[in-house]
């Protein structure tokens, strides 16, 4: 019991003291997704609509029924339905391996992204795209894609914690985190339900916030 209190005690002082870095990141993501629509709605937008209009419909045309099932399977990789059970399994993992920090800012990564993504959606209310019947449109807002800031933050905090504490090489990691974001990004597009400022602002504040947890991470000696 006393070695429980004490490895809790721990992980408690370690949440703490990774605090600032989660505010820090949650603060910057915040400010990038806020200058991205100031810029794209009041400075580019006649100019961005056009062009976006045009992305998505031409990806549209090279749709087929093979590239549709694979581009559904894509994007669910940053669906709740399987970046949960990976979080409890290597979550698990970690934390038998006496890695509960590591797996703790995992979590935190995840939901963290979550957070920031329905709070600017609430606030932009930006609409999807509506420029073909589609039944996978989702009702909520587009801005901004909350797949890719998941995937970029999900898998790029996995990657990392695979390498550091079951020393799987950084550079099978990293770069399968990287296919899974870019693959995940385009799915959204292809399947019409968001906007590519939408993708890439999702990215950026995604790696914005991946960097703060996996620096708050090495400050506190997580990895």
């Amino acid at each position: 019991m006393a070695e429980v209190g004490t490895r809790f005690y721990w992980l408690l002082q370690s949440l703490i003291a990774f605090m600032p870095y989660l505010l820090g990141g949650l603060v910057a993501g915040a400010i990038v997704l806020a200058a991205g629509v100031f810029f794209a709605r009041f400075l580019l937008w006649k100019w961005l609509l056009p062009f976006e209009e045009s992305c998505l419909l031409t990806l549209k045309s090279w749709a087929n029924p093979t590239l549709d099932r694979y581009m559904t399977a894509v994007t669910w990789l940053a669906q709740g339905e399987i970046t949960i059970p990976l979080l409890i399994a290597i979550g698990g993992i970690l934390i038998y391996r006496n890695e509960a920090i590591s797996a703790l800012v995992l979590a935190i990564g995840l939901s963290g992204s979550w957070l920031l993504n329905g709070i600017f959606k609430s606030f932009f209310r930006r609409k999807r795209p509506d420029l073909w019947a589609s039944s996978k449109r989702p009702m909520d807002y587009s801005y901004p894609s909350g797949h890719a800031m998941s995937a970029i933050s999900f898998y790029g905090l996995l990657a990392a914690n695979l390498a550091s504490c079951l020393s799987i090489p950084l550079g099978i990691t990293a770069s399968l985190a990287g296919v899974l974001t870019l693959g995940v990004g385009f799915s959204r597009l292809y399947l019409g339900v968001h906007w590519p400022t939408d993708v890439l602002s999702g990215w950026i504040a995604g790696a914005i916030w991946l960097g703060a947890c996996l620096y708050g991470l090495v400050q506190i000696g997580g990895i």
